[in-house]
């Protein structure tokens, strides 16, 4: 009879003693992030797109979003296509004295580009500022010469980037990128406005400016200008954006005509 009482209380111990202590706090899981971020999209409009891919890490960081240094590896390669007035002969003006011949041409461009950049990122309350400074090599390989566009070629030279986030309130955020490289003079500004119509979903307008130009003139050779929309889906570990509205280019100060452009991004964190 002992020993059946000793064995009954034992398994109630046991038994027992492997529940959990339902008086303690329960604290949901929190989110984890990577120190890793990896993107990829595609960018079209009339004669114009372009592939890439990148990325982003942040190896003495505690995730992606913490402060601390950054790495940054990406690049990307397109096509576009333009009509100019160009210069058949250099051969033209003094002292030959001769009359300078144009003719109007299409021209089909190859454009690479890669880039290997180093940053930090620091978080200032709501705002999440992000500066990057490294090389970038570009190319514009041309189906045929153009006298007058000097950005043929390959180019190497040192790139600047700042990346601004603000989170205006719960419901609200805006964005700002900025960069110049010396490679080709090439520049480019993108500004959005977001509104979350859903913890995970926001909407909005957005801006960009591109150009790149030769360094001996004065004014851009190329330049891009767009205005439109964009939808952003954020996940725990990444997310998807896609954005759409008209496009402006001028190349060699001739205009190429409004047109459509698209653009699908995808950013995975790990």
């Amino acid at each position: 009879m002992r020993f059946c009482l000793v064995a009954a209380f034992t398994c109630a111990v046991i038994c027992f003693g492997s529940q959990p202590i339902h008086a303690q706090p329960f604290e949901p899981p929190q989110p984890q992030y990577g120190w890793r971020q990896m993107w990829s999209g595609a960018d079209a409009s009339h004669d114009v797109w372009l592939l890439y891919s990148g990325v982003t890490l942040a190896p003495w960081s505690a995730d992606i979003h913490s402060d601390g240094i950054r790495l940054r590896a990406s690049g990307g390669y397109g096509e576009y296509s333009y009509t100019a007035q160009s210069l058949v002969t250099t051969d033209c003006g003094a002292p030959a004295r001769d009359a300078c011949q144009f003719k109007k041409q299409r021209y089909n461009v190859a454009h690479t580009y890669i880039e290997a950049l180093v940053g930090y990122q620091k978080r200032f309350g709501e705002l999440t500022a992000k500066a990057f400074v490294g090389i970038a090599g570009i190319s514009h390989t041309f189906d045929k010469q153009d006298l007058g566009n000097d950005t043929a070629g390959d180019s190497y030279g040192v790139k600047g980037t700042l990346e601004l986030w603000l989170n205006l309130w719960s419901m609200a955020w805006t964005s700002l990128d900025l960069s110049h490289a010396t490679a080709h003079d090439t520049s480019a500004a993108r500004w959005r406005a977001g509104w979350r119509v859903l913890p995970t979903l926001s909407i909005g307008p957005e801006l960009r400016y591109d150009s790149n130009s030769s360094l001996d003139k004065n004014l851009a050779e190329q330049y891009a200008a767009r205005a439109g929309g964009f939808v952003r889906y954020e996940w725990n570990g990444g997310e998807i954006s896609l954005a759409s509205g008209v496009s402006e280019r001028v190349v060699d100060s001739e205009q190429q005509g409004q047109d459509v452009y698209g653009t699908a991004n995808v950013l995975i964190q790990f």
